[in-house]
């Protein structure tokens, strides 16, 4: 068969051509029409008023919302990137996003219920409930249109880029084809569309079904390019895995970084457990929670449905997803050591699969990029209209119009991403990029809610040095992106310690939030531990008792516990998986102590 070229990443993702049957495309024209179906069947709920387009009505139990967390997460890149950690340094790599665990963990039991008790749309409009003065009406505005066009718009672009490589691959087009563009095109307005119809016609009601099938069709996927990879002649199942990468890098295998293993250190590791989670702000993974997280969050049902479902998506996110990917990019390393990245690699062992699974593992993607984008969408427009166009632009007009205008403001957010494929041709790294943006900035996330002196200011302060300090760093101190993804622990460190003293110095020089607004999201809110004392205080002398309804301690036991669990399950199964029963069993057993004493903290009255 011809070989031809893929660009994702920066990389030149070499394959043979793969020959689809009728089988193939019709299943994933089935899956664009359940897409387009699902838009069709929750349109009357989407239109009820603002709460149901953007919140699904605030009824979504524990197990749908945490799965369309997960799903948002899982984008067409997610695999390759994962993939590529193991195929060139090893299961270790894999802490450069392990790492934010603690901080996503934390979200579950300091902040879930509290994101739940504000009554708020978007992370944007809690600014307006927690703060006071002009400065809280800016930094909800700024963050509206920052948030909604230029960070959504990056992941927006980003991907339509990069499914229209992965598909043009996928179905035989090479970049030297005179309809390649033509294809191209007509991809991305294919995936993009349907994404878009779907979003805009439904809402959120609509986007969580299509998230939670998207997130087992993409899974599937997953499963089946390991598994036929694994199923190679020249792999040899699990085992011949295990034993060729022992050859060929024993420290591969590895589930925490050794000298063997290449591209992140025993001292790096240090730093992102003790400092990464509750310092860099990361999509999916902020402290506190934000952006999609915190919009599912504000979906549930109850406050318990809020906790659960954040425990959930942690739990799939970190300990079910990596698996696949990470099993895929060993056996690429086996099957394809002269390709050179496992981008290039797992892309290429898509070509054993039979006819048939080649059009799910195709869906399998497009279903990746569409969970990710059909949020983007609904979120974007949340916060144009909800925290900009209505308490900015016009004010008290109907439920139907502000729908209207999000509809249209998702349809204007999607040309806008159709301009990424008239400038890039390629995807930069993003991942570093990301964290560097967020570097510093995460403590603030986390002490707003239970700090009172912190204020707007607070935040402009360190939303403002985290972004500067990443210029500084990528276009002066580390110009290049190589040079850029190389320091990553550098830029980690002194972020940090830059953003957090500015952000603190300009606290205490600027005056706090009023005591009225204060008072009001305490009562609201109702957070718990010592640093609300003069407020509390205050409220009980006009005569009122507003217990938290939780215990900060018992949480951060559960805290512990849950991050234990986790890990816990992930290394179980990790050591299953290679062939080691015993380290598998050891684990196995540290997840159900953790899990015991996660139950009876659960069954504390007034624990968590």
């Amino acid at each position: 068969m011809p070989e031809r070229q893929l660009l994702v990443g920066g990389i030149f993702v070499v394959m043979r051509n793969l020959e689809l049957t009728s089988l193939d495309y019709l299943l994933v024209a089935l899956y664009f029409a359940f897409a387009i179906w699902i838009g069709f069947a929750f349109k009357k709920k989407g239109e009820r008023d603002m709460d149901a387009y953007f919140l699904s009505g605030r009824d979504l139990p524990w197990w749908l919302l945490g799965t369309s967390m997960v799903a948002t997460t899982f984008s067409a890149g997610t695999p390759l990137l994962v993939a590529n950690w193991a195929y060139e340094s090893g299961i270790a790599r894999n802490w450069e996003w392990w790492s934010f665990l603690p901080g996503a963990m934390l979200t579950t039991f300091l902040f879930a219920r509290l994101w739940r008790r504000t009554g708020v749309r978007t992370d944007a409009e809690y600014v307006a409930l927690r703060y006071s003065g002009r400065e809280a009406k800016i930094l909800r505005g700024f963050r509206a249109l920052y948030m909604g066009f230029i960070m959504n718009g990056l992941v927006l672009g980003s991907g339509l880029v990069v499914i229209a490589k992965i598909g043009t691959t996928l179905l035989g087009v090479p970049p030297e084809a005179e309809n390649f563009q033509l294809y191209r095109w007509g991809i991305a307005l294919i995936c993009g569309l349907v994404a878009l119809f779907y979003s805009a016609l439904s809402g959120l009601a609509g986007i969580v079904i299509t998230d939670f099938v998207q997130f087992t069709i993409a899974m599937l996927g997953s499963l089946l390019i390991a598994a036929y990879a694994c199923a190679q002649p020249k792999v040899g199942g699990l085992s011949g895995l295990v034993a060729h990468i022992k050859g060929l890098s024993p420290g591969h295998l590895n589930l925490l970084p050794t000298s063997e293993a290449a591209g992140l250190t025993v001292l790096a590791l240090g730093l992102f457990l003790t400092m990464r989670w509750w310092s860099q702000v990361y999509g999916g993974a902020e402290p506190g929670g934000a952006s999609h997280v915190a919009q599912r969050m504000l979906s549930a049902r109850s406050e318990r449905d809020a906790l659960l479902g954040t425990l959930w998506f942690n739990l799939a996110h970190y300990a079910v997803r990596p698996w696949p990917w990470i099993i895929a990019g060993l056996a690429a390393l086996v099957l394809f050591p002269e390709a050179g990245d496992g981008e290039r690699a797992y892309v290429m062992a898509i070509d054993f699969l039979p006819f048939g699974l080649k059009g799910l593992v195709l869906a399998a993607f497009f279903a990746a990029f569409m969970s990710t984008i059909d949020t983007r969408l609904n979120l974007g427009a949340a916060y144009f209209v909800n925290d900009f166009y209505r308490p900015f632009l016009v004010r008290d007009r109907s439920e139907r119009h502000y729908i209207l205008i999000s509809r249209l403001i998702t349809l204007f957010q999607m040309l806008g991403a159709y301009a990424f494929l008239l400038i890039a041709s390629s995807m930069k790294s993003v991942f570093f990029l990301y964290t560097a943006i967020g570097s510093g900035s995460g403590l603030v996330y986390i002490l707003r809610w239970y700090w009172w002196r912190v204020n707007a200011w607070s935040e402009i302060a360190a939303m403002t040095a985290a972004l500067a300090g990443m210029l500084v760093f990528r276009i002066f101190v580390y110009p290049t992106e190589e040079t850029f993804n190389e320091h990553g622990v550098e830029v980690l460190v002194y972020s940090t310690l830059i953003v957090t003293l500015v952000w603190l110095v300009v606290t205490f020089l600027t005056p706090p939030t009023s005591r009225e607004r204060l008072k009001e999201f305490y009562r609201q809110v109702r957070p718990a531990g010592p640093f609300w004392k003069p407020i509390v205080e205050e409220v009980r002398a006009e005569g009122e008792e507003v217990p938290p309804g939780y215990s900060v301690p018992w949480c951060l036991v559960a805290w512990v516990f849950a991050t234990l669990l986790v890990l816990s399950i992930l290394f179980s199964a990790g050591k299953f998986l290679l062939g080691e029963p015993v380290g598998g069993g050891f684990y196995f057993a540290l997840a159900v102590v953790s899990w015991g004493v996660l139950q009876r903290v659960f069954a504390r009255k007034g624990a968590i």
